[in-house]
Protein backbone atom coordinates (compact mmCIF):
# COMPACT_ATOMS: atom_id res chain seq x y z
CA UNK A 1 0.00 0.00 0.00
CA UNK A 2 1.47 3.12 -1.24
CA UNK A 3 1.76 5.49 1.88
CA UNK A 4 3.83 8.48 1.37
CA UNK A 5 4.74 8.69 -2.34
CA UNK A 6 1.87 10.61 -4.57
CA UNK A 7 0.44 9.29 -7.65
CA UNK A 8 1.50 11.96 -10.76
CA UNK A 9 1.95 12.10 -14.28
CA UNK A 10 5.15 13.64 -16.71
CA UNK A 11 4.83 15.10 -19.79
CA UNK A 12 5.96 13.77 -22.59
CA UNK A 13 8.49 16.03 -24.50
CA UNK A 14 10.20 16.11 -27.52
CA UNK A 15 14.26 16.23 -28.19
CA UNK A 16 16.34 18.70 -27.22
CA UNK A 17 19.60 19.78 -27.40
CA UNK A 18 20.23 22.77 -25.28
CA UNK A 19 23.87 24.06 -23.36
CA UNK A 20 22.99 22.99 -19.78
CA UNK A 21 26.41 22.76 -18.26
CA UNK A 22 26.77 25.20 -15.13
CA UNK A 23 30.55 25.62 -15.90
CA UNK A 24 29.70 27.21 -18.47
CA UNK A 25 27.21 30.11 -17.39
CA UNK A 26 28.86 33.12 -16.54
CA UNK A 27 25.84 34.03 -14.39
CA UNK A 28 25.24 31.56 -12.25
CA UNK A 29 25.94 32.50 -8.96
CA UNK A 30 26.31 29.82 -5.74
CA UNK A 31 26.64 29.58 -2.18
CA UNK A 32 29.86 26.61 -2.03
CA UNK A 33 30.00 25.14 1.48
CA UNK A 34 32.17 22.48 3.09
CA UNK A 35 34.34 20.03 1.13
CA UNK A 36 31.46 17.33 2.06
CA UNK A 37 33.75 13.87 2.49
CA UNK A 38 32.75 10.81 -0.43
CA UNK A 39 29.60 9.53 0.71
CA UNK A 40 27.87 11.94 2.62
CA UNK A 41 24.43 11.22 3.04
CA UNK A 42 21.62 13.63 1.25
CA UNK A 43 18.03 13.24 1.43
CA UNK A 44 15.39 14.71 0.02
CA UNK A 45 13.00 17.05 2.43
CA UNK A 46 9.20 17.42 0.78
CA UNK A 47 7.89 19.49 2.83
CA UNK A 48 10.27 21.93 3.08
CA UNK A 49 11.65 22.11 -0.16
CA UNK A 50 14.69 21.25 0.51
CA UNK A 51 18.14 18.28 0.85
CA UNK A 52 19.22 17.75 3.74
CA UNK A 53 22.85 16.87 3.83
CA UNK A 54 24.64 14.46 6.54
CA UNK A 55 28.50 14.07 6.56
CA UNK A 56 29.58 10.44 7.28
CA UNK A 57 30.45 11.51 10.96
CA UNK A 58 27.20 12.45 11.75
CA UNK A 59 25.72 10.99 15.52
CA UNK A 60 22.29 8.46 15.75
CA UNK A 61 19.43 10.67 16.47
CA UNK A 62 21.01 13.53 14.88
CA UNK A 63 19.44 15.83 11.91
CA UNK A 64 21.76 17.37 8.83
CA UNK A 65 24.62 19.13 9.71
CA UNK A 66 23.31 21.51 6.14
CA UNK A 67 20.72 21.94 3.75
CA UNK A 68 20.29 23.42 0.43
CA UNK A 69 17.47 24.82 -1.43
CA UNK A 70 16.99 26.69 -4.47
CA UNK A 71 13.35 28.65 -4.28
CA UNK A 72 15.13 30.81 -7.05
CA UNK A 73 14.38 28.00 -9.59
CA UNK A 74 10.93 26.84 -7.51
CA UNK A 75 12.36 23.71 -5.79
CA UNK A 76 9.21 22.70 -5.03
CA UNK A 77 8.27 19.17 -3.49
CA UNK A 78 11.68 17.56 -4.50
CA UNK A 79 11.38 13.51 -5.21
CA UNK A 80 14.70 11.66 -5.86
CA UNK A 81 18.30 12.51 -6.56
CA UNK A 82 21.14 11.83 -7.96
CA UNK A 83 25.00 12.88 -8.70
CA UNK A 84 26.90 13.54 -12.15
CA UNK A 85 30.59 12.81 -12.44
CA UNK A 86 31.36 16.14 -10.80
CA UNK A 87 29.13 15.55 -7.98
CA UNK A 88 26.58 18.35 -9.14
CA UNK A 89 23.11 17.48 -7.89
CA UNK A 90 19.91 16.30 -9.50
CA UNK A 91 16.38 16.69 -8.63
CA UNK A 92 13.41 15.70 -9.49
CA UNK A 93 10.25 17.76 -7.98
CA UNK A 94 6.72 17.77 -7.64
CA UNK A 95 3.75 19.63 -6.65
CA UNK A 96 0.32 19.97 -7.55
CA UNK A 97 0.51 23.56 -7.45
CA UNK A 98 3.48 24.02 -9.44
CA UNK A 99 3.87 20.89 -11.48
CA UNK A 100 7.01 18.95 -12.09
CA UNK A 101 10.73 20.13 -12.60
CA UNK A 102 14.14 19.18 -12.85
CA UNK A 103 17.08 20.88 -11.10
CA UNK A 104 20.69 20.99 -11.19
CA UNK A 105 22.75 22.65 -8.18
CA UNK A 106 26.11 23.00 -8.22
CA UNK A 107 28.44 20.34 -5.81
CA UNK A 108 29.02 21.05 -2.49
CA UNK A 109 26.37 23.90 -2.42
CA UNK A 110 24.38 25.10 0.59
CA UNK A 111 21.30 27.02 1.33
CA UNK A 112 19.28 28.78 -1.00
CA UNK A 113 21.11 28.61 -4.32
CA UNK A 114 20.95 29.48 -7.65
CA UNK A 115 20.40 26.43 -9.79
CA UNK A 116 23.22 25.40 -12.45
CA UNK A 117 20.42 24.66 -14.31
CA UNK A 118 16.33 24.29 -14.35
CA UNK A 119 13.99 22.05 -16.79
CA UNK A 120 12.23 25.70 -17.94
CA UNK A 121 15.57 26.38 -19.20
CA UNK A 122 15.67 23.06 -21.46
CA UNK A 123 12.25 23.47 -22.44
CA UNK A 124 11.20 20.77 -20.58
CA UNK A 125 7.25 20.39 -18.87
CA UNK A 126 7.16 17.84 -16.48
CA UNK A 127 4.00 16.56 -14.17
CA UNK A 128 5.70 14.54 -12.38
CA UNK A 129 9.17 13.06 -12.24
CA UNK A 130 10.70 10.64 -10.07
CA UNK A 131 13.68 8.55 -10.18
CA UNK A 132 17.08 10.03 -11.63
CA UNK A 133 20.43 7.83 -12.54
CA UNK A 134 23.10 8.75 -14.36
CA UNK A 135 24.85 5.70 -16.37
CA UNK A 136 27.98 5.49 -19.36
CA UNK A 137 27.72 2.89 -21.98
CA UNK A 138 30.03 2.27 -24.42
CA UNK A 139 33.91 3.29 -23.66
CA UNK A 140 36.49 5.69 -25.33
CA UNK A 141 35.72 8.25 -28.23
CA UNK A 142 32.08 6.12 -28.32
CA UNK A 143 31.30 6.49 -24.85
CA UNK A 144 28.17 8.41 -24.23
CA UNK A 145 26.90 9.43 -20.82
CA UNK A 146 22.60 9.76 -20.41
CA UNK A 147 20.94 10.84 -17.69
CA UNK A 148 17.75 8.47 -16.80
CA UNK A 149 14.48 10.01 -15.73
CA UNK A 150 11.21 7.96 -14.56
CA UNK A 151 8.02 9.21 -16.21
CA UNK A 152 4.38 9.13 -16.58
CA UNK A 153 2.16 10.41 -19.11
CA UNK A 154 -1.39 9.81 -19.71
CA UNK A 155 -1.36 12.34 -22.69
CA UNK A 156 0.95 9.57 -24.43
CA UNK A 157 -1.79 6.76 -23.59
CA UNK A 158 0.25 3.69 -24.55
CA UNK A 159 3.30 5.11 -23.83
CA UNK A 160 2.41 6.74 -20.63
CA UNK A 161 4.84 4.70 -18.85
CA UNK A 162 7.98 6.22 -19.53
CA UNK A 163 11.95 5.71 -18.97
CA UNK A 164 13.47 9.03 -20.99
CA UNK A 165 17.47 8.95 -21.85
CA UNK A 166 19.28 12.38 -22.27
CA UNK A 167 22.60 12.64 -23.91
CA UNK A 168 24.95 14.39 -22.06
CA UNK A 169 27.66 14.79 -23.77
CA UNK A 170 29.76 18.52 -24.48
CA UNK A 171 27.70 19.71 -22.00
CA UNK A 172 24.56 19.31 -23.46
CA UNK A 173 21.31 17.37 -22.96
CA UNK A 174 19.77 15.47 -26.05
CA UNK A 175 16.79 13.52 -25.63
CA UNK A 176 17.87 10.10 -27.25
CA UNK A 177 15.84 7.79 -26.42
CA UNK A 178 12.36 7.07 -24.52
CA UNK A 179 11.83 3.53 -23.37
CA UNK A 180 8.29 3.13 -23.91
CA UNK A 181 4.76 1.29 -24.40
CA UNK A 182 2.71 -1.79 -23.85
CA UNK A 183 5.62 -3.93 -24.07
CA UNK A 184 7.53 -3.03 -21.06
CA UNK A 185 5.37 -4.17 -18.98
CA UNK A 186 6.05 -0.52 -17.14
CA UNK A 187 3.48 0.68 -14.29
CA UNK A 188 4.05 3.96 -12.36
CA UNK A 189 7.81 3.66 -12.95
CA UNK A 190 9.55 5.37 -9.87
CA UNK A 191 13.28 4.57 -8.54
CA UNK A 192 15.83 4.05 -11.26
CA UNK A 193 19.67 2.66 -11.30
CA UNK A 194 21.60 1.90 -13.66
CA UNK A 195 24.76 -0.29 -14.48
CA UNK A 196 26.58 0.20 -17.99
CA UNK A 197 24.07 -0.50 -20.21
CA UNK A 198 21.18 -1.85 -17.71
CA UNK A 199 18.40 0.45 -16.47
CA UNK A 200 16.89 -0.93 -13.69
CA UNK A 201 13.53 0.60 -12.48
CA UNK A 202 10.81 -0.35 -10.03
CA UNK A 203 7.26 -0.11 -10.65
CA UNK A 204 5.46 1.42 -8.23
CA UNK A 205 2.04 0.03 -9.42
CA UNK A 206 2.66 -3.20 -11.29
CA UNK A 207 4.38 -4.81 -8.40
CA UNK A 208 7.58 -5.84 -10.04
CA UNK A 209 10.98 -4.40 -10.87
CA UNK A 210 12.30 -4.78 -14.52
CA UNK A 211 15.64 -4.23 -16.51
CA UNK A 212 16.19 -2.96 -19.68
CA UNK A 213 18.93 -2.63 -22.10
CA UNK A 214 19.63 1.01 -23.76
CA UNK A 215 18.38 0.95 -27.15
CA UNK A 216 21.11 0.89 -29.78
CA UNK A 217 21.64 3.99 -32.07
CA UNK A 218 20.24 3.53 -35.27
CA UNK A 219 22.66 4.86 -38.14
CA UNK A 220 21.81 7.63 -40.30
CA UNK A 221 21.37 6.22 -44.11
CA UNK A 222 24.19 7.68 -46.27
CA UNK A 223 21.82 8.69 -49.64
CA UNK A 224 23.07 9.02 -53.09
CA UNK A 225 24.73 12.66 -53.71
CA UNK A 226 21.63 14.84 -55.01
CA UNK A 227 22.45 16.92 -58.93
CA UNK A 228 23.45 20.24 -58.70
CA UNK A 229 20.44 21.75 -59.95
CA UNK A 230 20.27 24.42 -62.77
CA UNK A 231 20.61 27.88 -61.30
CA UNK A 232 17.01 29.46 -61.70
CA UNK A 233 16.36 33.20 -61.80
CA UNK A 234 15.80 34.27 -58.15
CA UNK A 235 12.50 36.08 -57.95
CA UNK A 236 11.45 39.79 -56.51
CA UNK A 237 10.73 40.19 -53.28
CA UNK A 238 8.65 43.31 -52.14
CA UNK A 239 10.74 45.13 -49.63
CA UNK A 240 8.01 46.42 -47.64
CA UNK A 241 6.22 42.82 -46.97
CA UNK A 242 6.93 41.36 -43.91
CA UNK A 243 9.08 37.71 -43.95
CA UNK A 244 8.06 34.51 -44.04
CA UNK A 245 9.45 33.18 -41.29
CA UNK A 246 11.13 29.31 -41.64
CA UNK A 247 9.83 27.20 -38.99
CA UNK A 248 12.74 25.38 -36.95
CA UNK A 249 11.90 21.72 -36.89
CA UNK A 250 12.65 20.03 -33.38
CA UNK A 251 13.11 16.70 -33.61
CA UNK A 252 11.20 13.96 -31.29
CA UNK A 253 12.20 10.69 -30.14
CA UNK A 254 10.34 7.42 -30.78
CA UNK A 255 9.23 5.49 -28.09
CA UNK A 256 11.16 2.38 -27.94
CA UNK A 257 8.20 -0.57 -27.29
CA UNK A 258 10.58 -3.12 -26.21
CA UNK A 259 10.12 -5.82 -23.55
CA UNK A 260 12.40 -5.95 -20.33
CA UNK A 261 15.04 -8.29 -19.98
CA UNK A 262 14.83 -8.98 -16.54
CA UNK A 263 11.20 -8.61 -14.63
CA UNK A 264 11.35 -9.91 -10.99
CA UNK A 265 7.88 -10.26 -9.43
CA UNK A 266 5.42 -12.70 -8.23
CA UNK A 267 4.42 -13.71 -4.08
CA UNK A 268 7.97 -15.20 -3.24
CA UNK A 269 10.01 -11.86 -4.16
CA UNK A 270 8.01 -9.85 -1.67
CA UNK A 271 7.87 -7.60 -3.81
CA UNK A 272 4.48 -5.38 -3.73
CA UNK A 273 4.75 -2.13 -3.26
CA UNK A 274 8.30 -1.20 -4.36
CA UNK A 275 9.92 2.62 -4.57
CA UNK A 276 13.62 3.15 -4.70
CA UNK A 277 16.35 0.74 -5.68
CA UNK A 278 20.25 0.80 -5.82
CA UNK A 279 23.21 -1.64 -7.27
CA UNK A 280 25.84 -2.36 -5.00
CA UNK A 281 29.32 -2.63 -6.24
CA UNK A 282 29.15 -6.56 -6.95
CA UNK A 283 25.70 -6.12 -8.94
CA UNK A 284 23.55 -6.69 -5.92
CA UNK A 285 20.11 -5.52 -6.54
CA UNK A 286 18.51 -4.10 -3.49
CA UNK A 287 14.64 -2.46 -3.12
CA UNK A 288 12.82 -0.90 -0.76
CA UNK A 289 9.35 -1.82 -0.74
CA UNK A 290 6.78 -0.41 1.17
CA UNK A 291 4.68 -3.81 1.72
CA UNK A 292 1.13 -4.09 1.22
CA UNK A 293 -1.36 -4.29 4.41
CA UNK A 294 -3.80 -5.86 2.71
CA UNK A 295 -1.87 -9.14 1.95
CA UNK A 296 -0.37 -8.88 5.05
CA UNK A 297 3.13 -7.97 3.50
CA UNK A 298 5.44 -5.74 5.88
CA UNK A 299 7.46 -3.06 4.41
CA UNK A 300 10.66 -4.15 3.47
CA UNK A 301 14.02 -3.85 1.98
CA UNK A 302 14.58 -6.60 -0.60
CA UNK A 303 18.16 -8.22 -2.04
CA UNK A 304 18.36 -9.83 -5.24
CA UNK A 305 21.56 -11.29 -6.97
CA UNK A 306 23.22 -10.28 -9.38
CA UNK A 307 23.15 -10.99 -13.36
CA UNK A 308 19.74 -12.22 -13.16
CA UNK A 309 17.73 -11.95 -16.73
CA UNK A 310 14.61 -13.57 -17.77
CA UNK A 311 11.37 -13.52 -15.66
CA UNK A 312 12.57 -14.02 -11.58
CA UNK A 313 9.62 -15.23 -9.22
CA UNK A 314 12.00 -16.68 -6.31
CA UNK A 315 12.40 -15.07 -3.13
CA UNK A 316 15.33 -12.45 -2.35
CA UNK A 317 18.18 -13.98 -1.39
CA UNK A 318 18.44 -11.44 1.94
CA UNK A 319 15.32 -9.38 3.18
CA UNK A 320 15.21 -6.67 6.25
CA UNK A 321 12.01 -6.99 7.32
CA UNK A 322 10.39 -7.38 11.04
CA UNK A 323 9.32 -4.57 13.63
CA UNK A 324 12.68 -4.29 14.77
CA UNK A 325 13.37 -2.91 11.48
CA UNK A 326 11.47 0.09 12.39
CA UNK A 327 10.76 0.48 8.48
CA UNK A 328 7.45 1.73 7.83
CA UNK A 329 7.21 3.16 4.21
CA UNK A 330 10.34 3.30 2.70
CA UNK A 331 10.69 5.45 0.06
CA UNK A 332 14.26 4.75 -1.30
CA UNK A 333 17.38 2.90 -0.54
CA UNK A 334 21.27 3.57 -1.60
CA UNK A 335 24.21 1.36 -0.37
CA UNK A 336 27.77 2.76 -0.05
CA UNK A 337 31.04 1.07 -1.06
CA UNK A 338 31.10 -0.86 2.07
CA UNK A 339 27.66 -2.46 1.31
CA UNK A 340 26.25 -0.62 4.05
CA UNK A 341 22.58 0.67 3.67
CA UNK A 342 20.76 3.36 3.60
CA UNK A 343 16.75 3.46 4.13
CA UNK A 344 14.73 7.15 3.04
CA UNK A 345 11.30 6.13 5.55
CA UNK A 346 9.15 7.93 7.84
CA UNK A 347 7.46 7.20 11.14
CA UNK A 348 4.26 6.10 12.30
CA UNK A 349 3.64 9.57 13.03
CA UNK A 350 5.04 11.34 9.82
CA UNK A 351 8.36 12.23 10.77
CA UNK A 352 11.17 11.71 8.39
CA UNK A 353 14.20 9.49 9.00
CA UNK A 354 17.13 7.82 7.48
CA UNK A 355 18.05 4.55 8.64
CA UNK A 356 21.30 2.48 8.30
CA UNK A 357 21.84 -0.79 8.33
CA UNK A 358 25.33 -2.51 8.48
CA UNK A 359 26.53 -4.48 6.05
CA UNK A 360 24.84 -7.90 4.97
CA UNK A 361 22.26 -7.27 7.57
CA UNK A 362 19.40 -9.26 7.14
CA UNK A 363 15.97 -10.58 8.94
CA UNK A 364 14.14 -8.48 11.94
CA UNK A 365 17.31 -6.18 12.85
CA UNK A 366 17.57 -2.93 14.35
CA UNK A 367 19.00 -0.03 12.02
CA UNK A 368 22.64 0.79 13.42
CA UNK A 369 22.08 4.27 13.11
CA UNK A 370 18.77 6.55 13.17
CA UNK A 371 18.92 9.99 10.99
CA UNK A 372 16.35 12.54 11.39
CA UNK A 373 15.09 14.73 9.16
CA UNK A 374 12.81 18.34 9.73
CA UNK A 375 10.64 17.00 6.45
CA UNK A 376 9.30 14.20 4.48
CA UNK A 377 11.81 11.94 3.05
CA UNK A 378 11.55 10.79 -0.21
CA UNK A 379 14.59 10.16 -1.97
CA UNK A 380 18.18 9.67 -0.49
CA UNK A 381 21.89 9.67 -2.44
CA UNK A 382 25.41 9.18 -1.48
CA UNK A 383 28.08 11.44 -2.88
CA UNK A 384 30.55 10.44 -5.47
Amino acid sequence: MLRRLTMGFVGLTSAIAIAACSSNNANTTVNVGPNFPPESLYATNATQNSVSIYPPDTKSGSGPAYDVSSSLAGLNGPQYIAFDSQSNLWISSFASSTGGAITELKALATGNVQPLLTSAQLGLVFQHPRGLAFTTAGTGSSAVTYLVVANVDPSAKTFSNQLRLYNTANSILTQSFVIAGPSTGMNVPSGVAASGTSLYVTNLQGASVEAFQIPTPTPSPSGSPSPTPSPTATPTVNPSAPPTPTPTPVPTATPVNVGPVLTISGAQTGITSPTGIAIDGNGYVYVSDQGNTGLGVQPSILVFPPNLSGTVSSAPVRKIQGSATKLFAPTDVKVDTKGNIYVGDSTSSGAGVVYFFAVGATGNVAPTSTFTSPGTVIGIGLTP
